[in-house]
């Protein structure tokens, strides 16, 4: 009971931190947080496309449809990969409603197309609900030690990879990035909530 009340305190100070966070940057000119890493636009666009890229429909896709063929291969984790899957829909489809909500709008002259608004960053909420789900079955598996350390740090990462490429690309401000990954958060620790009950589930 104790888990599920820290979960659910987690989750809401995610939610409540992207919330302020985007009211305060929505309709007003970008800060000195978001100044501060606008050098960060045009460098190592190279590496930053195809990671962007991969933070896209068609990668998600490819990635859901491995993870539940082999969870479903294996005979294990297929409801952790069920519940991962679920997670990043839903977090797809609100970070869009959210975008529309704060209405702000993106960075002059991104490098690449971009149609919706800026505020939050969908790549950040996508990689970190969703590699973070990763993550958090790396973390429950039973592998070796080390090789369980080594697949969360290429998540988190991965995490941070997507993030810098939205920057690089000026495709968002900082402050769009920071407030996808406390609403990926929020829903990331959602879904480890609903992960481990339906773990403790007797099965019908």
């Amino acid at each position: 009971m104790r888990a599920r009340a820290s979960a659910a305190f987690v989750t809401l100070m995610a939610f409540a931190a992207f919330a302020v966070l985007g009211l305060a940057v929505a309709h007003r000119p970008p800060g000195a947080f978001d100044l501060a890493f606008a050098a960060w636009r045009g460098r190592a666009t190279a590496f930053a496309s195809p990671i962007t890229a991969a933070g896209r429909f068609p990668a998600y896709a490819t990635f859901c449809v491995l993870w539940l063929a082999g969870a479903a291969i294996a005979r294990r984790g297929l409801r952790r990969a069920i519940v991962a899957v679920v997670a990043l829909v839903v977090a797809w489809q609100t970070s869009d409603l959210a975008k529309a909500a704060f209405h702000r709008a993106r960075p002059a002259d991104p490098l690449g197309p971009e149609t919706s608004f800026s505020y939050p960053s969908g790549h950040a909420v996508l990689a970190l609900a969703f590699f973070g789900c990763i993550a958090s079955a790396f973390a429950a598996s039973s592998l070796p030690p080390a090789w369980r350390r080594l697949g969360i740090a290429a998540c988190v990462l991965w995490i941070a990879a997507i993030g810098w490429s939205r920057l690089a690309l000026g495709a968002h401000y900082a402050t769009d990035v920071a407030g996808g990954y406390c609403f990926g958060a929020g829903w990331l620790v959602f879904a480890r909530v609903c992960s481990r009950r339906a773990r403790t589930s007797p099965a019908r």
